[in-house]
């Protein structure tokens, strides 16, 4: 059996790497979303920056920090503001920090592609970061985190740390998806007598590229882009590795394995949390989710991984579950 910490530090270590790609990839959605016209107030959101601040949740941490939902304040928040758990910058250190409590089962492949982003994010500002531009950084980001990803799934035995990191990375490539999605539908409300029009369309085809599905969106769905079909196919569609269907069940197969030799008290609760989603994934369509309402919908989800995330660290971490 692998020692708790080790567990911990592999589980956030896939985490904090997939946080990482999951706020560049925000980020990228929110920025070209500015094109959205309208002052808006849905859910409290008076523009795009406050929307996608109120999707991440991170509202009153904001606002201690800064006095209105102002782009260079925003970006300067989700990029290098260290004092916040889930900017980019905070992502990567914190990713590092986690590999080395588990460096003896990471190759040193692993090691070397989980430092070199942690060196290249830590030394920019937003300085550096608005000169560059933003979609070069994001891309920067999201470029060396596949690095990552592609060394864990090459180099490292599949064992139950193996296994632990997955449960990381899914959940929080879950947890992604659903934030991605909740953005656009607040960007959408902004404006709602552009639904359907040309801005519409270009917000729709922009949350596809933020999640690298366009061009497999486009295989599935030759007839165009359509809110339902994109909603269906980042939410149910189980063919794309990053729809919220396969990311779920990637979790439960992860999490089946690293917790196979468990004693069944601690391993049943959140076996049974994560089967209650996919269970009720497996059984939505595209037209009962807009039915109920796509937010709602997409915050139940929410809720449902915050409370299996806790039922994790109460019963194999034994530690407060950080930031999520």
């Amino acid at each position: 059996m692998l020692l708790s910490r080790v567990a911990e530090s592999l589980f956030w270590l896939g985490r904090n790497v997939e946080r990482a790609k999951k706020t560049a990839r925000l980020l990228d959605v929110t920025y070209h979303g500015r094109l959205e016209p309208g002052e808006g107030d849905v859910y409290g959101a008076r523009n795009t920056w406050e929307a996608l601040v109120t999707t991440l949740g991170l509202n009153v941490a904001y606002l201690s920090q800064y006095d209105d939902f102002e782009e260079n304040g925003v970006i300067e928040f989700l990029t290098v503001n260290r004092s916040n758990s889930s900017s980019i910058v905070a992502s990567v250190m914190a990713a590092r920090e986690n590999a080395k409590g588990a460096r003896d089962y990471l190759s040193s492949e692993t090691w070397l592609s989980i430092n070199r982003l942690y060196h290249n994010v830590s030394r920019t500002n937003l300085h550096l970061i608005l000169a560059d531009g933003l979609y070069d950084f994001c891309d920067g980001v999201i470029t060396g985190a596949h690095l990552v990803d592609g060394t864990i799934a090459s180099t490292l035995l599949r064992d139950e740390g193996w296994q632990w990191l997955r449960v990381g990375m899914y959940l929080e490539r879950a947890d992604m998806l659903t934030r991605i999605v909740d953005s656009k539908y607040h960007l959408l409300m902004l404006s709602l007598d552009e639904v359907g029009g040309p801005i519409d369309r270009f917000q729709w085809v922009a949350l596809l590229r933020s999640v690298g599905g366009w061009e497999e969106f486009l295989r599935c769905h030759p007839g165009g882009v359509e809110p339902a079909k994109v909603a269906e196919f980042l939410m149910l569609d189980e063919r794309f590795p990053r729809s919220l269907r396969s990311s779920i069940e990637d979790l439960l197969a992860a999490l089946d394995e690293a917790t196979r030799g468990a004693d069944p008290a601690l391993r049943n609760t959140p076996m049974l949390r994560v089967t209650e989603i996919r269970n009720r994934l497996r059984y939505s369509s595209a037209e009962s989710i807009l039915a109920s309402g796509l937010h709602e919908y997409i915050f139940d989800v929410q809720q449902s991984l915050s409370r299996l995330s806790e039922s994790l660290h109460e019963r194999f971490f034994w530690l407060a579950p950080r930031a999520a």
